[in-house]
């Protein structure tokens, strides 16, 4: 992929936490907390921050955390206040918007049609799609890319289930911030976040029983090699992999452990 649009997590982050495959992926090595991770750069307007549940771990209540903050990563680090939880101790910092993700998505609101667009209801220029694609105010992400990565009915805290965050302007100060589970638009669940007034990180707790996650890249150029990849996993699940006739490192690849 194109290095200059790789999203990867932040290099400071909780203690608990490893960073791998160039800091896209994070993984909590121990216990349930000490796993806050943040975006490397700062959110854009319409841009959706992707990442896909790799692991899990039974044994633990709650699931990943994951919002927005205009608390500066790399200002926490360095005064070692990165806290353990990023409910409540990250959110009672200040400046921050972050919920649990549970196993119930439930739209905030309604759409309707108009023009053959799905639209959100109230308001317009928010977010529309055309059955292919997912558009926003940043761009357009290919629909496919967003849903999960395995076949059949699946929870959002599922491993393959791909959640997403944006925020969407609402005017010249204000925007609202949205969740994509699986593909699906859950509607505002923030409003009125002042986004104007200092940079916005995505905040992602990998808490609980939320074991190991992925950034899912839509804004990089792909290779051939990962078109290709993302192009199978939307047909086969990952345990079928090991049953195709294909030699071991290409299986490997297709498991993204190479």
């Amino acid at each position: 992929m194109s290095n200059n649009r790789i999203t990867r997590f932040h290099p400071y982050h909780g203690k608990n936490i490893v960073l791998s495959e160039d800091n896209t992926v994070a993984y909590r090595k121990k216990s349930f907390a000490d796993a806050i991770t943040f975006s490397d750069k700062p959110l854009a307007p319409g841009e959706i921050f992707l990442i896909e549940i790799e692991q899990y771990e039974t044994g633990w209540s709650g699931h990943m955390r994951l919002g927005l903050t205009q608390l500066d990563p790399l200002t926490i680090y360095k005064t070692g206040s990165i806290p353990s939880y990023a409910l409540p101790h990250l959110a009672d910092m200040g400046t921050s918007w972050i919920y649990g993700i549970s196993k119930a998505q439930n739209c905030v609101f309604e759409y309707k049609e108009e023009n053959g667009m799905k639209w959100i209801i109230p308001g317009s220029k928010k977010v529309d799609d055309n059955g292919n694609f997912f558009k926003t105010c940043s761009g357009t992400v290919p629909l496919n890319l967003l849903k999960p990565s395995r076949l059949g009915d699946i929870l959002p805290t599922d491993t393959g289930s791909r959640i997403g965050v944006m925020y969407v302007p609402t005017n010249d100060l204000q925007a609202d911030m949205h969740y994509i589970i699986n593909g699906e638009d859950q509607g505002a669940c923030v409003k009125r976040i002042p986004f104007t007034q200092a940079p916005l990180h995505v905040v992602v707790d990998v808490y609980g029983a939320t074991k190991k996650v992925r950034i899912i890249q839509l804004y990089a150029v792909p290779t051939l090699q990962s078109a290709c990849r993302d192009a199978i996993l939307q047909h086969i699940t990952k345990k079928a992999v090991l049953s195709l006739p294909l030699p071991k490192l290409l299986k490997e690849y297709l498991l993204y452990k190479t």
